[in-house]
Order: C-alpha cells, then structure tokens, then sequence
C-alpha cells in the first residue's frame, strides 16, 4: 500500500481507513467476509478479542524467536530461527511444558507441506489423561495452549511466510490416534475441556487450520468425533481428514516423504535428535532426565568469537572405565538386527553441512553392534554452537570412506544447537570397539542460523559452555529410570 509508513495511525484519514479496510478484505474468504457484514457482531468479537488478550497478558508471554535466547514450547525439527530441539529440563523451562511433553503423548513441529504450512503432530492415542488431569489444572493447560498458539502465530508463520514468499498464517495438524482407548473416548473431563478448548480456538485463533489430518483412527474414535462435530462450524469440518490403520497415502499427496515421519508413511527419521521425529516419552522413546541431571554439569570451559573453538577427547572402551572413571562399563552392546534403519547416530561420511542429519539409508561399517553415549551441555549466551563428535580407532584405520583421516568414524555430524535457550542432550551411537572419542564445539559463523550477530561489545563476552558425556546405562541408573525403546 503506498505511502504507509507515513499514515498517521493514531489519526487515520477516511481515505486511510477505507484503503485499510479494503486490503483486508482482500485477504479474507467470502465466508469471512459475509461475517464481517454483520457490523454488531464483528465490533462485539474484535473486543471480546481484544479484551481477552490484555486481561490475559497474552502479549507479555515470551514467545522463542530468533532474535532472543527464550526455550521453545515444544519440540521442533527442521526450521531455521531456532535449532531442532526437544524439551529439556533445564531451569528455563516451565513444569507444565515438562508434564505435557510427558503426559500429553508425544509432539512435534515437524518441517512443512508441499506448500509451505507448517506441519505439527501430536500423538493423541497416547495421552495419559489420568496423570495430565491429576498433575496440571485446566487453567495451565489452557496457558500452556496459548503459548503454543503465540509460538506458531509469532515466529513459526513468520519463517514459513519468508521461505514460502508468501503469507502462510495456517498449519497443518496430524493426530495420531494409535493406542486410543474406549476410556479415553469417554473422559468426561477431557471431553469438556476439548469442547471448551475447540470453542476459544475459533474466536481468539480464527482460520488457522490449513488441513488436519486423524491418522490410524479406530472405530471407537466414530464415536467420538459425532461429537466432536457438532462443535465445529462446516467450514473446519471440511478440512479435516479422517484416515484409517497406516492409511498414509493421502498424507504424501500433500507431504514430501522426506519430510513426513517414518511412522506414518515418510521416510524421515530425524536421525541427530534424540526421539527421532517425535520424541515420545509415552513410548520411551527419549530418556526423561529430571532437572537435577542439567544443574550441575562435570566440565566448565569459555568459547569465544575471538577463540571461537573447544576440543575434548578421552580414550573410550566399551568395557572400561567413563571419562569420569565412576563406570565399569561405558554403555553395553546392542545388537540393531541391520542398525541403519534406527533413527539416531549412525556414523556416516563427515561433512560440514550445519544442521545436517545422517540419512537412515547409510550403511556404516558398525551397522550391528554399538554403545550409546549422552552428550549434556548448556551454554550461557551467544547464538547457538555447533557440535560435532567423533570416534577414531587405536591403531588401526577405520573402514575406507571417511574424509579427513580414515581413522575417523563421523558419529554426530557438524549441527547448529541453541544451548543458550535450554540444555541440549545428544544421543550417541558410539562403535563398540576401543578408541578415542572426540568432542568439537564451536560458535556459529555469519551464515549459520537466524540469530542476529553480536555487536562489538558483545562479541568480547565469552560463552561459558559446560558439559558432562556418560554412558547410557550409568544415567538410567543414577536416576533409576526405564531403558530407552528405539525402533
């Protein structure tokens, strides 16, 4: 519109306000637009809106964006203003997002459709509705809501709109109703807060569903969605999609494979993060750290952007002692029955594409036995690190393939991580074979990632990065938790 930036918009002309007017409606459906006609019941909105979003400090919740050093609400994979990350329970993150990301199945924001929306999963068969309801209370259920809702409206749509080059302000929601149970259809408490949830939804965050789609649906979700019908308007009706047992096809028509999850019907992995996909602590998937695992980390060393890296190895045995000495054993063999097809850690060629992540199809020469390894580390500043971890042999060169030296086994590729928002834990597939393992972090340059660059000033403060490595069977047992389930 020309001339905007010198509209008065506390003293708008006529002219201003029907030039205004007119581009919205450009914007809206016909639908939409025959609503807005009824003048007394789009003033009454617009202020039940309005009202609602200042009692409610909506605008005060500190949203993640590439321009701050806020966690994310829940995880996230493949997008640009913050590193893939899970939720981790560092001190900057609420109790309630710790008890959804454990109660509430197992979601994601997962890359885009073939147009550009954003793409958000959420495992619903697998709620535990019993322990949501018994440990949060509606009100931050319903906070907890909002904020995710803000995140998508304020940074999620901001990025896809940018690489769409085109206003995205819709996303595309997958529920996965595998495991749904009849008590679950049948939760009263659930059901209202559902009703209740659908009912604000359509007021406060009007016209965000670009399609939804109701995967592995079993016949006792009919009965539900009767219900859950009567609730909507036809218009949403329309866009959603009710799909039956590993009925993925219609998924693919509007997803690329590599960007829609192994598990309903891609070929996606998300191989560098731990939980694949969409880590599920439901399906112990994710090993679940309390709080005290990240207060107190064994290693404290400074990077810089005048010293912008930092090295550490230690000689790993799978029988031996931990870089600590306080194992017997580093991890124990685990036999993978074929290995490349699981979603984490496969060593692979070395390369230096930040943000990269091992493609499940590369063989590797260790493809049958191995031993996991967890990487803990925060950072107090800065615009995220980039981590790579290496293996290399005693001795003796590692099968031929690997650039850089051929005593080199790539175990997690170069990739930009935002310890600065909230700790980062890694899973390592490590060989099963004696050797040194080595840990490279360093600062991220010009052209990795979103963030904007420190000013002069600010660029001479040194990032305090702390870190601790330790076999997986030493963290379950130090804080007695149940093995890791991995595919």
């Amino acid at each position: 519109m020309a001339g905007r930036s010198s509209v008065d918009l506390d003293n708008p002309t006529p002219e201003q306000k029907a030039d205004a007017i007119a581009s919205l409606r450009e914007q809206l459906s016909d639908e939409l637009n025959a609503y807005c006609n009824d003048v007394s019941l789009s003033a009454a909105m617009a202020n039940e809106w309005y009202e609602w979003r200042k009692s409610a400090k909506i605008d005060d919740i500190k949203i993640a964006e590439s321009d701050n050093t806020y966690p994310t609400p829940y995880p996230i994979r493949g997008y640009n203003f913050v590193a893939d990350a899970n939720i981790v329970a560092g001190p900057q993150i609420k109790e309630i997002q710790l008890k959804m990301a454990k109660y509430f199945g197992g979601g994601c924001w997962h890359k885009r459709d073939k147009e550009g929306h954003p793409i958000y999963i959420e495992r619903v068969g697998l709620v535990n509705l019993k322990q949501l309801f018994r440990t949060c209370t509606s009100a931050e259920i319903f906070e907890f809501h909002f904020e995710m809702q803000e995140f998508l409206n304020r940074s999620v749509f901001k990025e896809c709109t940018q690489l769409a080059g085109r206003d995205i302000h819709r996303q595309v929601v997958i529920f996965d109703m595998d495991g749904l149970s009849i008590g679950m259809v049948s939760h009263i408490q659930a059901i209202n807060m559902l009703r209740e949830m659908l009912s604000k939804d359509q007021l406060r965050y009007p016209e965000y569903m670009h399609r939804t789609f109701v995967v592995n649906a079993p016949a006792i979700f009919l009965t539900l969605w009767k219900l859950v019908k009567s609730w909507l308007d036809p218009r949403a009706i329309s866009k959603i999609h009710i799909l039956g047992k590993n009925n993925y096809k219609e998924l693919l028509e509007h997803i690329p494979a590599e960007d829609l999850p192994a598990f309903l019907g891609g070929t996606c992995r998300c191989s560098h993060m731990p939980g694949g996909c969409v880590p599920c602590i439901a399906k112990s998937n994710i090993i679940d750290l309390p709080r005290k695992a990240f207060l107190s980390l064994r290693h404290q060393t400074q990077i810089s952007y005048s010293e912008p890296r930092h090295t550490y190895s230690f000689d790993f045995s799978p029988y031996a002692a931990s870089e600590d000495g306080s194992s017997s054993a580093i991890g124990s063999p685990t036999t993978t029955g074929g290995g490349y097809a699981s979603w984490f850690g496969m060593m692979s060629n070395r390369s230096a594409s930040p943000r990269r992540s091992t493609s499940s199809t590369e063989k590797t020469p260790f493809d049958t036995k191995f031993c996991v390894v967890y990487l803990r580390f925060t950072a107090d500043r800065g615009r995220g690190v980039v981590v790579e971890v290496l293996w290399r042999a005693f001795g003796a060169a590692v099968d031929s393939g690997f650039s850089d030296n051929n005593n080199d086994v790539l175990v997690y590729p170069e990739t930009l991580l935002d310890p600065q928002r909230a700790p980062v834990l890694l899973e390592l597939k490590v060989p099963n074979r004696a050797g040194n393992l080595v840990f490279n972090w360093r600062v991220a340059n010009f052209d990795e990632g979103q963030a904007p660059f420190p000013d002069a000033k600010e660029a001479r403060v040194p990032i305090q990065l702390e870190y601790s490595i330790d076999a997986e069977e030493d963290l379950l047992k130090e804080f007695n938790l149940p093995p890791v389930l991995r595919d």
